[in-house]
């Protein structure tokens, strides 16, 4: 046997350079399918739905994309919904974290806090909404949307902080421990630092979690009049198929950009975890 054929039988796989599957770019797998669904809503609007004009063609909520009055209206309301998700988030997640810390502290405290977390995940938030709204009362017009919006967030965030804490090796818990370190220092030096990629995955899923939660309580009426879920019933009282298809687009957009953010965080704080070998592509 020749000698080049020698060496490309002893070569290794040859590397598909990142982004590609197949020799084809990956985004056009997504490009293909925002097409594919796009002439599906064309469709269905040109033909099911073009007596009741439930579903929209695509160029009527384009020109609501496009619609430099519309954006300001909508940022003027999209302003009041993010403040009360970010706030319900925070408190949500610091509530969810400071009680996943405490199980590792007393462990007796785990079954309480994991029927605390099941409860808050099994309650109907179409139901505990109205409750939350009354509650809150015009004193406190975004409580009910900061409320909900911590309600979204706490199961996924004390799941993924207990099972990240649990994640930490065994050995080197009992290498701090041979040198006199308490569960404290345990804690803080080695299963904090193992828990980051789970908790970073759990803190990604509950951001849409808080923006919804919080959209939510404003459709049942909290969150005064400037907000996102006032524009949805003003659109729905009025009939406006393309401003609702508008600003559920709006939501959809938000929500994933939130999730992008903090996986974008996550990624730069816990760079071990990405999968990376650390060569370039």
């Amino acid at each position: 046997m020749s000698a080049p054929a020698t060496a490309a039988v002893g070569a290794g796989p040859v590397p598909v350079p990142r982004g590609r599957t197949g020799g084809v770019p990956s985004w056009v797998g997504g490009v293909v399918g925002v097409v594919v669904i796009v002439v599906v809503w064309w469709v269905a609007s040109r033909t099911l739905f073009t007596a009741s004009g439930a579903i929209p063609p695509p160029g009527a909520v384009v020109a609501k994309l496009v619609s430099g009055p519309t954006w300001a209206a909508t940022l003027g309301n999209l302003s009041g919904t993010l403040l009360a998700a970010a706030e319900g988030y925070l408190i949500g997640n610091v509530v969810a974290l400071v009680l996943a810390a405490l199980v590792l502290l007393v462990p007796r405290l785990e079954q309480v806090v994991t029927q605390m977390a099941i409860v808050t995940y099994c309650l109907p938030l179409v139901a505990v909404g109205p409750i939350l709204v009354i509650v809150a009362g015009r004193d406190a017009p975004a409580g009910a949307s900061v409320a909900l919006a911590a309600l979204s967030v706490f199961f996924t965030t004390v799941v993924g902080a207990l099972l990240g804490l649990r994640a930490a090796p065994r050995t080197t818990l009992d290498v701090v421990a041979a040198y006199g370190g308490t569960r404290f220092t345990q804690l803080r030096m080695v299963q904090l630092v193992a828990a980051l990629p789970n908790l970073f995955a759990a803190l990604k899923i509950a951001a849409p979690a808080a923006f919804l939660g919080a959209v939510l309580a404003e459709y049942l009426g909290s969150g005064g009049d400037k907000s996102l879920g006032r524009a949805l019933i003003a659109a729905q009282s009025n009939s406006d198929a393309p401003q609702l298809w508008f600003l559920a687009l709006v939501s959809g957009g938000v929500a994933g950009l939130a999730y992008a953010l903090i996986g974008l965080v996550g990624r730069l704080v816990t760079p071990w975890s990405s999968g990376s070998d650390g060569r370039q592509p």
